[in-house]
C-alpha cells in the first residue's frame, strides 16, 4: 500500500533489545506479548552499532548473541500478525575496531581525543561513515529483512553531544567539520557555543544545512529501495515523553500533550514514545504507572500516535509494574481505532515555539497557562510557521520569539491585519502589529516589583475584583509603543522589603504597563512585556493564571469551559462527520510525583453546535455523560471523570 503511514493508527511498541535479547530468544512468546499489548507496529534493533542479522559487511560487526534468532523470520512473522516492524538503527557510534580501522570517521575533542564511552566511539556526520558507508549497511539490511521503515536514533548534527552519563561535549573539531565550516563561513568551528557569538549563530545554521543534506540524501537512497519505507523525520517523527531520576524540578507533566500537539504542527504522521523507564543510569526500573497511563491519554487526546519503549524483549522483564496500564490504554485506542486517529483539531490558538527537544520556561509556562485555562491551542515550531494556515485561529501566541525573523513579522503584520490576534509575551522585536517601536534591556531587578490595576481594571477581570496587586517576577522589559496602544496594570518600582514598618510604596506608579492592546486593521498586536510563562511555569501563582485568561477572554478568546478543574485537560477535533471532545485528568500529579487521579464530579465544556439535533455518548464509560443543546451551543457534562473520557458527537439521525 502506497504512503502506508499516512493516516495509520499508530500502536507503537519498541522492546528496545540488548545484545544479550537475541540469545535463547522465545519467538512464540515474543509474538504473544506483542499480541497483548495490541499493538500493530514494533521497532526492532537492527543495525549500526552492530547487526542483529548475518551481515556480511566488514565494518558492520554481527551481535555475538545471535544464536538462532532470524530476524528475518521473525519481521515475517510480525507481517501475518497485521504488525508493521521498523527498524531501529543507530549511526551515531561504531565499536574500537571499526574504529581502529578508520580513525577518520571519528568526532573529535578541541585536543584530538575521540568521545569513547564504553567501547563505543563518536562518529562525526561528515565522516565517512555516516557520510557514506550507512548507506552501504541500509542496502544491505533493506535487501535482507522486509522491514517497513527505518528510525534512526541520534541520526542529526546537534552543536552539542552528550553521552549517556549526561555529559556535555563541545562541536566536533575533526579535520572534515573545520574544513567544511572554514570554506562555508571563513570562520573556525567555535570550541563552546555561546548565546549572541557569530561563530556559534553559523555554527547551528550549518548544522541544520549538513543534517538536511544528509537527510535529503538517505531519503533519495531508501525510496530508490522501495517507495513505501517509511523514513523517520521525513515521512513520520517521533519524540519522547521521558521522566530522568534527578531532572530539573518543575516536574513537566505536560510533556506527552505539547509533544503530540507539537509534532501534528509539523504536519507529519507522529508518535510521542512514552518512555518506561527512569533515565539512562535506571533502564530496568519503571517509572510510575500512573504517569505513563496519563501520558498515554494525553498523547491520544492530541490525536497522536501512542507508543511504548521499554528495554528488554518484554516477555522476561523483571519490572513489569506498569504493563496493565500500558495494556489497557493501548487495547482502548485499538477497539476505537476509526475514531482516534486521522483527528483534525478544532483549536484556534497557535502557540509559536522555538525547538521540540530544548526546553523554553516561557513556552511551558504558556502551555500551562492555556491548558489550565482551558483554551484550545495547537503548537508550531517557528520554523514551520510560513507554513502554516493562520487563518483558522483567532489568536497567535509569541513567547519569548526576540529571534523572530523580518518575514515572520510581515506574515504576522498580514494575519493581524486581516483580523487575528498577534500576542507577544517576554523578550519581542519591535513589531509593527503589537505598536512596538523600541525595545529596552530586561530590567533583572525587578524583584519586588508589582502591577497595580486600577478599580475600572479590576471589575474586567474576573479573579481580580479583591486584587489591586501581582507580583512582576524575574524582570521587566522596557518598551517604547505606538500612539493609541491601550494599556492594562502599571509597574510600580520595588518597595524596601524591611524591616516591616518600612514596607510601602515611596514613589507613584509608572507608565510602564502589565499588557498593551494595539488595533492593526481589522485585528489587535498585544503584549505582555515580562515572562508570565517563565514565572508561572516556576512558582505557579494564581494570579498569572487568571491574569492570562483575563485579557484573552477580553480579546475575544473564549475557553472551551468554565466549569472545568484546572486539572482537566481538554481538546475538541472532528473526524468526518464526527466531532470527538477528550477530557484528560491530571489531578494525579502532586508536586513531582504522579498518582491515580482523583474522581471529578460535573466537569463540562461547551462547543459551537450548528445542528438542530445531536446524539453524545461517552467512549469510555456507556451512560456517563449528560448534554444541553441551547442557542447552537452544546454543553457536555461528565458526571464522574476518572483518568479519561472521550465523548462522540454526532448530528441526530
Amino acid at each position: 500500500m502506497a504512503n502506508w503511514w499516512t493516516s495509520y493508527p499508530w500502536r507503537v511498541i519498541q522492546p528496545n533489545f540488548r545484545e544479550i535479547d537475541t540469545k535463547d530468544f522465545d519467538e512464540d512468546r515474543f509474538l504473544e506479548e506483542l499480541k497483548s499489548f495490541s499493538c500493530n507496529m514494533v521497532m526492532l534493533n537492527a543495525a549500526g552499532l552492530m547487526a542483529d542479522y548475518e551481515s556480511e559487511l566488514e565494518d558492520h560487526p554481527v551481535s555475538p548473541y545471535l544464536d538462532g534468532f532470524n530476524m528475518k523470520r521473525l519481521v515475517e512473522r510480525c507481517h501475518e500478525m497485521g504488525i508493521k516492524v521498523i527498524a531501529r538503527t543507530d549511526f551515531s557510534k561504531i565499536s574500537e575496531d571499526v574504529f581502529n580501522r578508520h580513525p577518520d570517521w571519528a568526532y573529535r575533542h578541541a585536543d584530538g581525543s575521540e568521545l569513547n564511552y564504553n567501547g563505543y566511539v563518536q562518529t562525526c556526520l561528515l565522516g565517512g561513515y555516516q557520510g557514506g558507508y550507512m548507506d552501504e549497511i541500509l542496502k544491505e539490511m533493506f535487501a535482507k529483512i522486509p522491514f517497513d521503515g527505518i528510525y534512526c536514533n541520534m541520526g542529526s548534527a546537534t552543536g552539542y553531544i552528550v553521552d549517556y552519563s549526561m555529559k556535555r561535549h563541545g562541536p566536533c573539531q575533526c579535520d572534515n567539520c573545520k574544513a567544511a565550516f572554514k570554506a562555508k563561513t571563513g570562520m573556525d568551528v567555535p570550541t563552546d557555543l555561546r548565546p549572541g557569538d557569530m561563530a556559534s549563530m553559523r555554527y547551528f545554521g550549518w548544522q541544520q544545512e549538513i543534517t538536511g543534506a544528509q537527510k535529503k540524501r538517505i531519503t533519495m537512497l531508501l525510496k530508490g529501495i522501495d517507495p513505501n519505507l517509511a523514513y523517520c523525520s521525513i515521512d513520520y517523527s517521533r519524540q519522547e515523553a521521558h521522566a530522568d531520576f534527578g531532572a530539573e524540578l518543575p516536574s513537566w507533566q505536560y510533556q506527552a500533550a505539547s509533544a503530540a500537539r507539537m509534532m501534528r504542527g509539523m504536519d507529519v504522521e507522529a508518535t510521542v514514545a512514552n518512555v518506561d523507564f527512569m533515565g539512562f543510569a535506571y533502564r530496568h526500573t519503571s517509572c510510575s504507572g500512573a504517569l505513563q497511563e496519563m501520558r498515554l491519554w494525553q498523547t491520544l487526546a492530541n490525536f497522536g500516535g501512542i507508543d511504548y519503549y521499554v528495554i528488554g524483549r518484554l516477555y522476561d522483564k523483571a519490572d513489569q509494574s506498569t504493563f496493565d496500564r500500558v495494556k489497557r490504554v493501548f487495547k482502548y485506542a485499538a477497539d476505537n481505532e476509526a475514531l482516534m486517529y486521522g483527528v483534525k483539531s478544532k483549536a484556534d490558538v497557535l502557540l509559536v515555539k522555538d525547538s521540540y527537544i530544548i526546553p523554553n520556561k516561557e513556552e511551558r509556562g504558556w502551555v500551562r497557562l492555556l491548558t489550565e485555562n482551558h483554551f484550545l491551542f495547537d503548537e508550531t515550531l517557528m520554523g514551520g510557521l510560513a507554513k502554516k494556515d493562520l487563518s483558522q485561529y483567532k489568536a497567535v501566541i509569541l513567547p519569548d520569539k526576540m529571534r523572530l525573523n523580518p518575514a515572520l513579522q510581515e506574515i504576522l503584520n498580514a494575519y493581524a491585519e486581516k483580523g487575528g490576534i498577534v500576542l507577544a509575551a517576554g523578550q519581542m522585536p519591535a513589531m509593527k502589529c503589537c505598536g512596538v517601536e523600541a525595545v529596552g534591556k530586561p530590567d533583572r531587578g525587578a524583584e519586588g516589583a508589582m502591577f497595580r490595576f486600577s478599580d475600572e481594571e479590576r471589575k474586567a477581570m474576573k479573579g481580580f475584583e479583591n486584587r489591586p496587586y501581582m507580583i512582576v517576577g524575574e524582570d521587566y522589559i522596557p518598551m517604547t509603543y505606538a500612539e493609541g496602544c491601550k494599556r492594562l496594570g502599571a509597574f510600580c518600582k520595588p518597595e524596601r522589603f524591611g524591616p516591616p514598618e518600612l514596607c510601602y510604596a515611596t514613589e507613584a506608579p509608572t507608565e510602564m504597563p502589565a499588557f498593551t492592546c494595539c488595533a492593526c486593521g481589522e485585528g489587535f498586536g498585544c503584549t505582555i512585556p515580562w515572562h508570565i510563562g517563565t514565572d508561572y511555569y516556576k512558582d505557579g501563582h494564581e494570579a498569572y493564571l487568571l491574569f492570562a485568561g483575563a485579557v484573552l477572554k477580553k480579546l475575544g478568546v473564549h475557553p472551551a469551559g468554565e466549569n472545568l478543574s484546572p486539572m482537566v485537560e481538554v481538546t475538541h477535533g472532528v473526524k468526518g462527520d464526527c466531532e470527538l471532545v477528550h477530557f484528560v485528568n491530571g489531578s494525579g500529579h502532586f508536586g513531582n510525583s504522579y498518582f491515580d487521579p482523583a474522581v471529578l464530579t460535573n466537569q463540562s465544556m461547551t462547543i459551537d453546535w450548528p445542528h438542530e439535533s445531536v446524539c453524545v455518548r461517552n467512549l469510555d464509560e456507556d451512560g456517563n455523560v449528560e448534554y444541553k443543546l441551547e442557542n447552537k451551543k452544546l454543553t457536555i457534562t461528565i458526571p464522574k471523570l476518572g483518568a479519561h473520557a472521550c465523548v462522540v458527537i454526532k448530528e441526530e439521525a
